[in-house]
C-alpha cells in the first residue's frame, strides 16, 4: 500500500502527519527516490539509522514527536535542504550535523538544547534558523560564517547578553530574541544593515544605543516588556519604520521626533507612563493602529484628527475626560476602545464614524447617549457597562446591525418599546441594573442567543419568553424569584442556564419540566436551598456540566447515571452522604467536586471501579486528606490532655487502663500514652469508620469527658485543615 501511494505522488513526497505512529515506518527506507517526508505530530521516539539510505531526501519533518536525539544518520542526507525537528525533547545536536552542506532551513524550536556544535557555522547554506524555546546561553563563534542567513529566531532561551556573533551576519533580515534576559545591545548591531524586523520583547533593556538607529532598512521594531524610560530622538532616522511596539516599558515622554517616521502604520505604547502624545502626531498620516492604553493621559492632541487612515484606536485605562470632536475626521476607524477613563459625555465625534464596528466605553461616567449615535450604521459591537445610564438609550434601537450590546452595571429599570427593531442583536448583557420586572420587550428579539439579567430584582418571567427560539445562554442569577421560573423550561434551544442565588431568596424546589431543556449543556443552580434534584434530570442527555454547590441536597437522583455526556459535576457544600451506586456509568466524567459533604459510604463503583477513575481518584484523595487531619487531631489531643483527666478520658474511650500501665507502656511519657490510647480506641471501637466519622466521634467523647476546650480545639483544627486542603 505504501508503494502504491508513493507511485501516485507526483512530487515524490510522503506524509504521515498525525497518525499516532509509535515508530518510524520501516517500509519508507525502500523509497530511495523520496524527496519529501513528513512524520509530524506522532509519538515516535527514535529515528532509525536506516534513514541514511534516503539519499535523495530534500525535506524531512519530524516535528511534534518524542525524539530525544538526532541520529548521525540524518547527517548523511547530503541533499537535505529543510530539516524540522521542532517540538521534541532533543537536548543536543550531533557534530555530524555540520556535514549538511546544502541545508537551507533548520527548525529546532521547542526542544531542550543547551548548546550548539562548535562547528555549527559550517552550515554555510543556511538561510532560516529557528531555535526558539530551548536553553541556549550562548552561540558558537563559528556562526559568523553563516553569511547567507536571512531569518534567525532565538526567542525564549537563556541568553543574558546579545550574542556578538549575530552582528557578523550581514544578510540577516529578520531577528527575534524575545523572552531572554538581555540587558543591552552592542554597538556593532549597526552592522546588520539589511535588517528589516527586530524583535526584543520581554528582555531587560533599559536603554538603546544610537547605533541601533543606523539600521536604515528597519521596518519593524518590537521592544515590549523591557525597562526603557525614553524614546530617543534618533528614532527619526528609521525612515522605513512601519511597526513600532514599545508597550509595557517605563516610558514617560515620547519624543516629537517620532512624528518624522512618516511611514509608521502601527504604534503601540500600552502600559507606560506617558502623560501626553507628541503635538504633531497628525504627521503620521499612514498610521492605521494606535495603541496607548494604560498610561496617564488626560487629553488627546488635536493632531489626532489628521490620522485619516486610522482604523484601530485603543486608549483604555487613561484619565481622559473628553475626546476631541475632530476625531470625526478619522472616517476609517473600525475599532475604538476608550474604556476605563473619566468620560462624562459620549464622544460625539465618533457619531460620524461610518466604518465604526466595535466601540468600548466601559467604566466611564456617561449618563446620556446622543441621538446621533444612530448614524453609526455599521456598529455591531457596543459596550457601555459601568456607566451612569438611568434608562435604556432608545436611539440604540436604530442601530440595525448591532449584534452585541453590554449595558451592565448601570441604573436601567426598563426597556423602550422600539427594542424589537434591534433584529440582529445576539448578545444582550443587562446584569446589575434596576429591573424589577422582566422586560416584555425582550421577548421580541428573535435573534437573541445570550441574555444576562443577573443581579436585578426580577420576580417573574413572562410566558412569552418562549418566543426567544434562538436563545442559548440565559443567566437569571441573584434576582428576586420565590419559585423556580418554570417558564424557562420552554426554551428548548437553551444550552446554558444559570440561576444561582448568593443574594436574594433561596429557591427550594426544582420543577419536573426541567427535562424539557433537551439541548442543555451547562446547568448551574448553586447557592440556593434545593433539597433534591428531580429524577427527570436524567432526560438532559446533552448535559456536560452540572453545578449545584451550596444547596441542601442530601442525595442525588439515580437517573443521573443516564447523563452519559456529563464531564464535570460539582456539588460542593451540600449534605450528601453517598453517591448513586451506578454513577460509575458516567464514562466521560472528568472532574468531580464534592468538597464540604459528609460522604461516609461512597459506593464501590466509585472507589474501585475503573469505569469512573476520576471519581475514585477524588474520593481516595479525600480519604487521605481526612486521615491526615485525624492524625493531626490525635496529636493535638495527646498534647493537651493532663494526667488528671487522662484516666477519666480512657474510661470514656473504653480503653483498658491495665494495658496502658503494663510492661514498657508504664514508662511512656503521657503524650505517647494518650496516642496509644487513641490508637487502641480506633482499632477496637471505630474499626471500619471513615476518618471524618472517627474525628466526629472523638469530639463527642471529649465533650462527654468534660474536656470542652480540647473539643473546641479539635473542631477548629479540623476546620482549618479542611480550609487549606491538606
Amino acid at each position: 500500500m505504501l508503494q502504491e501511494n508513493f507511485r501516485n505522488t507526483l512530487n515524490a513526497s510522503l506524509s504521515f502527519d498525525g497518525r499516532g505512529l509509535k515508530a518510524f515506518p520501516g517500509e519508507i527506507m525502500k523509497e530511495h527516490c523520496l524527496k519529501k517526508l513528513s512524520l509530524a505530530n506522532n509519538d515516535i521516539k527514535i529515528v532509525p539509522e536506516e534513514i541514511g539510505s534516503l539519499t535523495d531526501l530534500e525535506v524531512l519533518s519530524v516535528r511534534g514527536n518524542k525524539l530525544t536525539t538526532v541520529p548521525p544518520a540524518i547527517c548523511s542526507l547530503f541533499q537535505l535542504k529543510t530539516l524540522d525537528i521542532s517540538n521534541n525533547q532533543v537536548s543536543w545536536l550531533p557534530e555530524e550535523i555540520c556535514h549538511l552542506a546544502n541545508i537551507a532551513q533548520l527548525y529546532a524550536s521547542y526542544n531542550s538544547l543547551e548548546s550548539l556544535p562548535a562547528l555549527f557555522g559550517s552550515l554555510t547554506s543556511l538561510e532560516v534558523l529557528s531555535l526558539a524555546a530551548n536553553r541556549l546561553m550562548s552561540l558558537p563563534v563559528s556562526m559568523s560564517n553563516l553569511k547567507n542567513l536571512h531569518i534567525l529566531n532565538i526567542e525564549a532561551n537563556k541568553l543574558t547578553s546579545f550574542p556578538p556573533v549575530i552582528c557578523h551576519l550581514p544578510q540577516l533580515i529578520k531577528l527575534s530574541l524575545s523572552e531572554n534576559e538581555i540587558e543591552s545591545l552592542p554597538k556593532q548591531i549597526s552592522e546588520l544593515r539589511r535588517l528589516r524586523e527586530l524583535t526584543l520583547n520581554n528582555n531587560k533593556l533599559s536603554f538603546l544605543p544610537v547605533q541601533l538607529f543606523r539600521l536604515s532598512n528597519l521596518e519593524e521594531l518590537k521592544l515590549c516588556g523591557n525597562r526603557l524610560t525614553t524614546v530617543s530622538d534618533e528614532i527619526e532616522k528609521l525612515q522605513e519604520l512601519r511597526v513600532l511596539q514599545l508597550s509595557n516599558n517605563r516610558i514617560s515622554v515620547v519624543t516629537e521626533k517620532l512624528c518624522n517616521c512618516t511611514r509608521l502604520q502601527h504604534l503601540a505604547l500600552n502600559g507606560n507612563l506617558v502623560a501626553r502624545l507628541p503635538r504633531h502626531l497628525g504627521a503620521l498620516a499612514n498610521l492605521r493602529e494606535l495603541l496607548i492604553s494604560k498610561n496617564q493621559m488626560e487629553s488627546l492632541p488635536d493632531g489626532i484628527s489628521h490620522l485619516k487612515n486610522l482604523s484601530l484606536f485603543e486608549s483604555s485605562g487613561n484619565l481622559l475626560s473628553c475626546v476631541p470632536i475632530e476625531i470625526s475626521n478619522c472616517t476609517l476607524l473600525t475599532t475604538v476602545d476608550l474604556s476605563g477613563n473619566q468620560l462624562y459625555r459620549f464622544p460625539a465625534g465618533l457619531c460620524s464614524g461610518a466604518a465604526l464596528r466595535r466601540l468600548n466605553l466601559n467604566n466611564n461616567m456617561i449618563s446620556k447617549i446622543p441621538a446621533d449615535i444612530s448614524a453609526i450604521q455599521s456598529l455591531q459591537h457596543l459596550e457601555l457597562n459601568r456607566n451612569n445610564l438611568s434608562s435604556f438609550p432608545a436611539h440604540l434601537c436604530r442601530l440595525h446591525k448591532l449584534v452585541y450590546l453590554d449595558l451592565s452595571s448601570n441604573r436601567i429599570d426598563s426597556i423602550p418599546s422600539g427594542t424589537s427593531a434591534c433584529s440582529c442583536i445576539q448578545v444582550l448583557l443587562l446584569q446589575s441594573n434596576k429591573f424589577e420586572v422582566f422586560p416584555a420587550e425582550l421577548c421580541c428579539l428573535k435573534s437573541l442567543q445570550v441574555l444576562d439579567l443577573s443581579e436585578n430584582q426580577i420576580g417573574n418571567i413572562p410566558a412569552d419568553i418562549r418566543n426567544l427560539e434562538e436563545l442559548k445562554d440565559l443567566n437569571l442569577s441573584n434576582n428576586n424569584f420565590t419559585f423556580f421560573p418554570v417558564e424557562t423550561c420552554h426554551l428548548s434551544s437553551l444550552e446554558k442556564l444559570r440561576i444561582c442565588q448568593k443574594k436574594g431568596p433561596k429557591l427550594t424546589l426544582l420543577p419536573e419540566e426541567l427535562s424539557n431543556l433537551c439541548n442543555l449543556r451547562e446547568l448551574d443552580l448553586s447557592d440556593n436551598g434545593f433539597l433534591e434534584i428531580p429524577e427527570s434530570v436524567g432526560e438532559l442527555k446533552n448535559l456536560i456540566k452540572l453545578t449545584a454547590n451550596n444547596n441542601c441536597l442530601s442525595k442525588l437522583p439515580r437517573s443521573m447515571s443516564s447523563l452519559r455526556s456529563l464531564q464535570h459535576m460539582s456539588f460542593r457544600g451540600n449534605h450528601l452522604t453517598s453517591l448513586p451506586g451506578d454513577i460509575g456509568q458516567l464514562l466521560l466524567l472528568r472532574q468531580v467536586e464534592l468538597e464540604g459533604n459528609p460522604l461516609t459510604r461512597p459506593p464501590s463503583a466509585v472507589c474501585e471501579g475503573q469505569q469512573l477513575h476520576p471519581i475514585g481518584q477524588y474520593l481516595r484523595s479525600a480519604a487521605q486528606r481526612d486521615e491526615k487531619i485525624l492524625q493531626k487531631v490525635f496529636k493535638f489531643v495527646a498534647n493537651n490532655i493532663s494526667q488528671l483527666d487522662f484516666e477519666h478520658f480512657c474510661k470514656k474511650l473504653r480503653v483498658p487502663l491495665e494495658e496502658l500501665k503494663s510492661g514498657q507502656n508504664r514508662r511512656m511519657p503521657l503524650k505517647d500514652k494518650a496516642l496509644l490510647a487513641l490508637s487502641l480506641w480506633r482499632v477496637s471501637r471505630q474499626a471500619g469508620q471513615e476518618p471524618s466519622a472517627v474525628t466526629a466521634q472523638l469530639v463527642r467523647t471529649l465533650l462527654m469527658s468534660g474536656l470542652h476546650s480540647t473539643a473546641a480545639g479539635v473542631q477548629a483544627l479540623r476546620i482549618y485543615s479542611q480550609a487549606i486542603r491538606l
